[in-house]
């Protein structure tokens, strides 16, 4: 549920990719592409945190 996200283990990831989380230092975990500049990876964590109720 998002409003009680389960404890997920976060594994390693290929040097590419990187976590980002829609709650919080360690809620609502994503894998989004590392060499995002900080603006595309602003804006897209915006998008998912405005759908996170459709894709949690």
């Amino acid at each position: 549920s998002i409003d009680e996200p389960p404890e997920v283990e976060l594994k390693d990831l290929p040097p590419y990719l990187e976590y980002a989380f829609l709650e919080g230092d360690d809620k609502l975990s994503v894998i989004i592409a590392k060499d995002l500049s900080v603006e595309e990876k602003t804006a897209l964590i915006t998008v998912l945190k405005s759908h996170k109720r459709s894709i949690s």
